[in-house]
């Protein structure tokens, strides 16, 4: 991250992304083509708006007008980079709908949107201890812990659920990839580390 966003908008950034735990309650409800038709839109519709406020002035502008105190500083220059964490936040989901069962995409899904979350306010507010860069353990320790939290409660609801040891292990393969992987999106590593991680794990185990 190239400069801090106060807190106040990182949380309003985070609420945004916590509105998205609809998507797995509506996959629960309705099906995985209707669940897909509208997220595919959705993403659709992102990507147009992303290239389209890259080329055209006028768009660029009421774009930064309307987000500029939620963006950070590298999805403020169009110019040098096309998609913001919105556009891969949406292909995160949409990726993990499409390749995983509905029990791990879902999974996938609320540890992109509630352990993340939970992790970067976590580290902002409480972080004191650095451990790679500007991440910290109290932020890994709450991806961790809110994660674990979420795969017990879907273990429980969801009858077909996989092993929760082989899910926790998934997950802290993924607290790991959060951790390091800060050249990349984590909108994409975290629901897809997590996805195939434990799709591999059930299929060799």
């Amino acid at each position: 991250m190239n400069r801090e966003i106060d807190i106040k908008y990182e949380i309003y950034r985070k609420l945004i992304h916590i509105i998205s735990t609809i998507i797995p309650v509506l996959y629960f409800l309705t099906s995985k083509e209707f669940i897909l038709t509208l997220v595919g839109t959705g993403t659709a519709l992102m990507v147009l708006i992303d290239v389209l406020k890259r080329y055209s002035r006028p768009i660029g502008s009421l774009y930064k007008m309307v987000f500029v105190r939620i963006l950070r500083e590298d999805e403020r220059e169009f110019g040098k980079k096309l998609f913001t964490g919105g556009t891969y936040y949406a292909f995160g989901i949409l990726l993990s709908l499409v390749f995983f069962t509905m029990e791990i995409a879902a999974a996938s899904i609320l540890i992109m949107i509630w352990s993340d979350t939970l992790a970067a306010l976590a580290g902002r507010m409480f972080g004191r201890i650095k451990i790679y860069r500007r991440k910290t353990l109290e932020g890994s320790a709450a991806f961790f812990a809110s994660g674990a939290l979420i795969l017990f409660i879907l273990s429980v609801f969801l009858s077909g659920f996989p092993s929760l040891l082989l899910a926790s292990v998934a997950l802290f393969i993924t607290t790991l990839a959060e951790l390091f992987l800060d050249k990349l999106n984590d909108n994409l590593t975290i629901p897809l580390v997590f996805g195939f991680t434990l799709t591999i794990l059930i299929k060799l185990l």
